[in-house]
């Protein structure tokens, strides 16, 4: 049966422009938040922390003390991420001549979806949804369902503000902003927008403070109190509280919420929305110290909110307490929730160590806010100075393809975090003989080395057809089908999508036997059609929402940004002088110095050795890569030392405790 297909041949699929560092970025926030919760839900702490064992356990447990609650409030990195993503996607579709009010009603549809998706699954498929709520009774499913049971979840925990909620509102109100910034063609003027930019992030941080304390006046004791049946005041459960409470929720929390509310957060989008505006202009117009100044604004952020942060822990540890209360617990406790955006704000002195009034000062959040978002800026414009910025976005790709799946369906994975709950049942019985009960170091990083191979596993097959099923397909299979633009768009690619000549070879089958050539036939298209092709060059509704992971994962166009190297032409024509020399050894001294001589950044000497090396080998032995190398060497050195030590040495050698 020979069958004929309106074919366009395609030597070259045009694989779509991408930002590798967003990717990557947005993959390791994943896999942070994984490793984060899995350790705060898994390891008994109280056990490690308690007078009998913790003088006689390492010192790397004392580190982690103080490193996984600050990793734990590095929310909005993903927030900023999403932020720099939106910008670029902005301008890409100015420039292509769509209308300002066309693009910022496709925003605001996105984020009210979005907001729709955060509310579903943090009451309904989320890891602390109804289904989580199965997914951590497995001994016993049935008290889920029983009259008092998990299953009210759902009737209050939609509001739960977290940040995905963060990033729905951004998307809303940024989406608004950046529309009436660009009317008559402003959003051209580059200078202007980021200047406007600036000036609202810190109008944003100046009215958080006014904010909280208006929206504490309307409603006394928010977002700390509770109603009198003991429900918290920021989550109305429906079918209890007052209709007003419920239909007000979402936008009180937004303003005000324990978790990442938009006052200050919405100024994290706004400096994501400053990268993306810069990284959206023409390659010869970006300023290549760009990466280096915005690094630069992080490292002040992050060093005078950690400046703050010690002072603000050295005077609760001089606070008064009621007899028999260890000021340097109170200091622990309140340092442990740094995650807790509001929990450092001077209102929540009454709820952080018992009955204890700790002694916040006013504008701790601030402190909090500056180190935990300056840090985030670090990370990303760090990845952009070593990736974009010189044209390595091919090289790392093929390197980064495990943590840049996490990313791919991020919301999906947020939501599936309810795994973990299945491989904590199991191992928390295999180790303790009891159901979902705390486990030491060995117990956790079992759980969480399970996990992260189950995700990856599951992250490479889902990849194969196109990922059918998780939450991103369920909103672009819905806008892709009902927005006729949308529909149009995704159409007009099919032929960039359509099976090459041997897969089309492989549909004509022969055989005497009709019904088995149909049945076959049918088959391999349906295969083809679940790998993302478009069989006679169309989409079935279905197909329009899959991720098309040749163009965007395998074969995307990554942005590259390094300086184009330019020849300065000497008097003499044979003189030639390269403008662009030494700057890997340049980069790699820098590295190198950075590494050594701080004992906060000591991990980048491991960076700096490998930038180290590769210059040797392209630019050839100097003084700056020679010095590099030393220097890199003596921080790994170091480091290695550090880590021996707090492996070996106990916490009671500190005589902290």
């Amino acid at each position: 049966m020979e069958l004929s297909y309106s074919h366009q041949k395609n030597d070259f699929i045009s694989g779509a422009k991408r930002f590798l560092s967003l990717d990557i970025t947005r993959g390791i926030a994943i896999v942070l938040m994984l490793v984060l919760h899995i350790i705060g839900d898994t390891l008994d702490v109280g056990t490690l922390l308690s007078p009998a064992v913790i003088n006689d356990i390492p010192i790397v447990n004392l580190l982690a003390l103080i490193i996984l609650p600050f990793f734990g409030g590095l929310a909005g990195l993903f927030l900023l991420v999403s932020a720099v993503g939106n910008m670029i996607s902005f301008y890409r579709e100015l420039k292509k001549g769509n209308s300002v009010r066309g693009i910022v009603l496709k925003q605001i549809i996105s984020g009210v979806a979005l907001l729709a998706f955060a509310m579903i699954i943090e009451g309904i498929t989320g890891y602390h949804g109804l289904l989580g709520e199965i997914f951590k009774n497995l001994n016993n499913v049935s008290t889920v369902f029983d009259p008092n049971g998990g299953w009210r979840v759902i009737t209050w925990r939609w509001n739960y503000f977290e940040t995905i909620h963060t990033i729905a509102w951004c998307l809303i109100i940024n989406g608004c902003v950046q529309g009436l910034l660009s009317l008559k063609g402003n959003w051209k003027n580059t200078k202007k927008m980021v200047i406007s930019y600036i000036i609202l992030a810190v109008s944003v941080i100046g009215l958080t403070q006014l904010v909280w304390y208006l929206v504490e006046l309307a409603i006394p004791g928010y977002p700390f109190a509770n109603y009198p049946n003991g429900h918290s005041i920021t989550q109305p459960w429906i079918g209890t509280e007052p209709f007003w409470d419920i239909f007000r929720a979402p936008f009180i929390t937004a303003l005000a919420s324990p978790w990442e509310p938009i006052f200050p957060y919405l100024a994290v989008s706004f400096i994501g929305s400053i990268i993306g505006i810069v990284l959206s202009q023409p390659k010869d117009e970006i300023n290549q110290k760009f990466p280096r100044r915005m690094f630069l604004v992080g490292v002040v952020m992050f060093v005078g909110g950690l400046v703050g942060i010690v002072l603000i822990i050295l005077q609760i540890m001089n606070g008064t307490y009621t007899a028999g209360v260890d000021p340097f617990d109170v200091a622990i406790e309140f340092y442990r929730l740094i995650g807790n955006h509001r929990i450092w704000a001077h209102d929540a002195a009454n709820v952080i160590y018992g009955p204890e009034t700790v002694p916040i000062p006013i504008f701790s959040w601030v402190a909090q806010f500056l180190a935990l978002n300056g840090f985030s800026v670090m990370i990303l414009m760090f990845l952009f100075r070593m990736i974009e910025f010189r044209g390595k976005g091919g090289f790392f790709a093929k390197r980064t393809k495990v943590i840049r799946r996490f990313g791919t369906i991020a919301l999906t994975n947020y939501n599936n975090q309810w795994i973990y709950h299945l491989f904590f049942f199991l191992i928390s019985l295999l180790l303790t003989s009891e159901f979902y009960k705390s486990v030491l170091w060995g117990g956790t990083f079992l759980i969480l080395f399970l996990t992260l191979v189950t995700f990856i596993f599951l992250l490479w097959l889902w990849e194969k057809i196109g990922y059918i099923g998780s939450l991103e397909w369920t909103i672009r299979s819905f806008t892709n089908n009902v927005v006729p633009i949308r529909r149009e768009k995704i159409n007009e690619t099919a032929h960039l999508r359509a099976p090459d000549q041997s897969e089309i070879d492989n549909l004509n089958i022969k055989s005497k036997n009709r019904v088995w050539i149909r049945f076959r036939h049918w088959l391999r298209k349906v295969k083809l059609r679940l790998q993302g092709k478009a069989v006679d060059n169309k989409f079935k509704w279905w197909q329009r929402g899959q991720v098309d992971a040749q163009r965007t994962f395998y074969k995307a166009d990554w942005v590259n940004l390094e300086e184009t190297q330019s020849e300065i032409i000497d008097e003499t024509p044979s003189t030639k002088i390269d403008t662009t020399e030494k700057q890997e050894s340049k980069l790699a001294l820098i590295l190198s110095i950075v590494g050594a001589c701080s004992i906060l950044f000591i991990l980048i000497s491991i960076v700096g050795l490998v930038v180290s090396i590769n210059a040797r080998k392209n630019e050839g032995k100097n003084k700056m890569n020679t010095a590099a190398f030393a220097l890199s060497i003596i921080g790994c050195v170091l480091l290695l030392g550090l880590i021996i030590t707090s492996f070996v040495l106990p916490i009671g050698t500190l005589g902290i405790f």
